[in-house]
């Protein structure tokens, strides 16, 4: 297209008109009718790289254009900061300038800026078209400078353009540049020319997500996974990415510096292997079944699995490191698979591809505070910056817990804490309760801490079987060999049952509780080879005797014991109904001393009459203790169970055990007492209430033509009629005489109106003889 002046002239004038223009506010329709011609925005541009572009083509600066496009009032309606690597969002009245600038329509803009209409935002001044300026790779989606050579194709000119990039499209195959991203500038466009293994995992990646589903997710879980190998300290083994970071590393710039700007680069073609492979749907079923149903506890349990990755990404060393691995983006993703395959949810199968805040790589905008000067000077490193995700508080509530789990440490010698343990007041056990829970979401250090303090701190089995295991170890360490053939003969009866029930249970196990057991001396032919612990009589009688001592101490007898009683998880009832059962029967009666034993704690655990005896009158000694009993006021003054069955006692009293008589003369019930407890007391005299009799009925007669009956109503007194006269007072009855206690009755169950038909039907018949 023709011009009428010269470049520089032009640049004069357009500058002139500005200055006479952007007070007046009409700076917009004198540019907009220029000869700049249509300026078309690049597929995924940054809306700020466009108004760049079309600033260049006006030959003004970027400030220049943002002032008129929301100048209002003369005042310019922007707000934030103007950096290298910021975005803005317009308001409507903004974008429409901006589409009259550049001659485009909006709709094609708004499918070809992808902030176009992300936001409406609210500026300094109200009214008019308006922006704000938002920076950083969090705040904006991911982007990258877009390909020189593509752009200058596209547009004509060499102006240099930023473009929102997805991981697929950081590589332009067509010139060979790798699209990279750094904060605080516009990016930086890296050769490959001598690294073609970039470009041919760039096909590889492009297949993956054309084929699987799932291949995006996949390289975000990948992704998370070479980034955490990429912050470790390298092997000497690992010469891989030393050489692809060196044939990268522009001229002049910082060794260190380039190491944490060129990550993404360097393990790019690690990461699209390490995708295909976990999205690999035989390789999740191999996983899922490798570990038979048991949770990981370390990636050393999934031998194939590692191998397969040491075999992909060319380097065989790499299976050994990973082997002792129990925290991490991998060993999540492991932990996940084999839940999946276990649930076999849409849920499980969700949190497969989940990546924590934790385990996703650290953005450069903390690692990379500022660009290297043009000099080639190296940017001095600011202070690091929290990660997104980890609160303060939390850090230092994690602080506090991990101090006081070093402190229980220091004195178990393990972790294995119960839930509801509260050690110097803390409540330890639900913290390492919660912290297990989250263990595949924490931050590395976190992890790192506990595993170091104690390796089993989240083992995947209960906190019961790890301190029992202790219990074992310790004695192992003191007493020697377990002896597992001969049964366990020097532990006690409980850690050898448990011993023995871990041996029937080894194959089942999980792999390294077999490892834990195999430290103490019980292999897989051990465990073949284990005897049940054989527990002695007298072993079994002196646990029920502590757990009957520790019930008298608290209820002063044994006589309350039911049978259904359960101490500790002991069934204290059950055992001592057999050992009352062994005293009554000869077939295996009870020792002596086992019975004076008993004796020491109850005399009456076994009395010759009925336990239900013994327990009321425990009852009636808890309720007459401190008080007189009154028998000739019939024992008033105490609850009416007590009452009832003192008297129920006093009445029987001849016909009872003479020691339960002298049970009853501790209580002061003697054969006085009951005597005089036997006669009911004397009824005090009371007076009646006066008889009135009832008031005279009247009959109303019915109306003529009703067919109801006559109804009858009670006539009410009233004041012209005489009071009732009530019938005069009855004496009261005099007392009766008291009967005479009644005669022992006979105990025998037989009434004597029968004894003799009952001898006749014992006395043996005579046969008949045999004819």
């Amino acid at each position: 297209m023709a011009h009428q002046h010269p470049p520089r002239a032009r640049a004069r004038s357009t500058a002139g008109e500005w200055e006479r223009t952007a007070a007046s506010g009409v700076l917009v329709t004198v540019l907009a009718g220029g000869a700049a011609g249509r300026v078309a925005p690049l597929c995924g541009e940054l809306t700020l790289s466009f108004l760049t572009r079309l600033a260049a083509r006006y030959h003004l600066g970027l400030r220049d254009l943002l002032a008129a496009i929301t100048e209002t009032d003369g005042r310019q309606n922007v707000a934030g900061m103007l950096y290298p690597d910021s975005e803005i969002h317009l308001n409507a009245q903004a974008r429409e300038r901006v589409c009259a600038l550049s001659r485009v329509p909006a709709a094609v803009l708004e499918s070809a800026l992808p902030a176009w209409t992300r936001a409406e935002p609210h500026a300094h001044y109200r009214g008019g078209p308006a922006g704000r300026l938002t920076r950083g790779d969090q705040a904006v989606a991911p982007w990258g400078p877009a390909c020189p050579a593509c752009t200058a194709a596209r547009t004509g000119r060499h102006t240099p353009a930023r473009r929102y990039l997805g991981p697929q499209e950081r590589v332009c195959a067509r010139h060979r540049y790798w699209l990279m991203f750094l904060p605080g500038t516009s990016g930086l466009s890296v050769p490959l020319a001598s690294c073609p293994e970039v470009l041919q995992a760039h096909q590889r990646h492009a297949r993956l997500l054309w084929r699987t589903p799932e291949g995006g997710q996949a390289f975000d879980v990948a992704r998370a996974i070479t980034g955490a190998w990429w912050h470790e300290s390298w092997t000497a083994d690992e010469d891989i990415w030393p050489a692809r970071l060196e044939a990268t590393r522009p001229a002049g710039a910082d060794p260190g510096w380039w190491k944490t700007a060129a990550r993404d680069l360097v393990t790019y073609p690690e990461t699209v292997t390490l995708a295909r492979l976990l999205a690999s749907r035989l390789l999740q079923q191999r996983t899922g079944a490798e570990t038979r149903g048991h949770t990981p506890h370390r990636l050393g349990e999934l031998p194939q699995l590692l191998a397969e990755l040491a075999d992909q990404l060319g380097r065989p060393w790499l299976a050994h490191r990973l082997a002792t691995v129990t925290h991490g983006p991998l060993f999540t993703w492991a932990h996940s698979c084999v839940r999946a395959h276990t649930a076999s949810d849409p849920a499980a199968r969700k949190a497969l591809w989940a990546v924590h805040s934790a385990h996703r790589p650290r953005p450069l905008s903390g690692l990379l505070a500022h660009a290297p000067a043009a000099d080639g000077t190296p940017p001095v490193p600011g202070p690091a910056k929290r990660l997104r995700g980890h609160s303060l508080q939390a850090e230092r509530a994690f602080t506090q817990g991990l101090a006081h789990a070093r402190a229980y440490y220091d004195e178990h010698g393990h972790l294995a804490v119960p839930k509801e343990d509260t050690p110097a007041g803390y409540p330890l056990g639900q913290w390492l309760a919660n912290t297990r829970a989250r263990h595949t979401r924490m931050p590395a250090h976190q992890a790192a801490a506990l595993t170091a303090l104690y390796p089993w701190w989240n083992a995947p089995w209960s906190t019961l079987w790890q301190r029992i295991w202790h219990q074992a170890r310790t004695h192992h360490q003191t007493h020697g060999p377990l002896k597992p053939a001969r049964g366990f003969p020097t532990t006690s009866y409980n850690l050898g049952e448990w011993l023995y029930l871990q041996c029937t249970r080894y194959p089942a196990l999980h792999p390294e509780q077999q490892r834990l057991l195999t430290h103490i001396g019980i292999d897989a032919a051990a465990a073949a080879a284990a005897a049940p612990r054989r527990r002695s009589s007298a072993e079994r009688f002196q646990t029920g005797l502590a757990h009957a001592r520790a019930f008298a101490e608290v209820h002063g007898n044994l006589a309350a014991v039911a049978r259904a009683t359960v101490l500790d998880g002991y069934p204290l009832g059950q055992w001592l109904a057999n050992q009352r059962n062994r005293w009554h029967t000869d077939r295996q009666p009870l020792p002596a001393a086992r019975a004076q034993a008993l004796a020491a704690i109850d005399p009456w655990w076994n009395p010759p009459w009925h336990l239900t005896w013994q327990r009321s009158y425990y009852r009636a000694r808890d309720a007459a203790a401190g008080r007189p009993l009154r028998p000739e006021r019939g024992f008033d003054g105490l609850d009416d169970a007590t009452t009832r069955w003192l008297r129920a006692q006093c009445r029987a009293y001849d016909q009872l055990h003479p020691e339960q008589q002298h049970l009853l003369t501790l209580i002061g019930v003697t054969a006085q007492t009951a005597r005089t407890a036997q006669a009911p007391p004397a009824a005090a005299t009371s007076r009646r209430k006066p008889f009135t009799p009832p008031a005279p009925k009247r009959t109303t007669r019915p109306r003529p033509g009703s067919a109801k009956p006559p109804r009858t109503q009670q006539a009410r007194p009233t004041a012209k009629s005489p009071s009732v006269v009530s019938p005069p007072q009855r004496s009261p009855k005099p007392p009766t005489a008291l009967k005479p206690p009644a005669a022992p009755r006979s105990r025998l169950g037989h009434r004597p109106d029968l004894i003799p038909g009952f001898e006749k039907a014992l006395t043996p018949r005579t046969p008949p003889p045999c004819t």
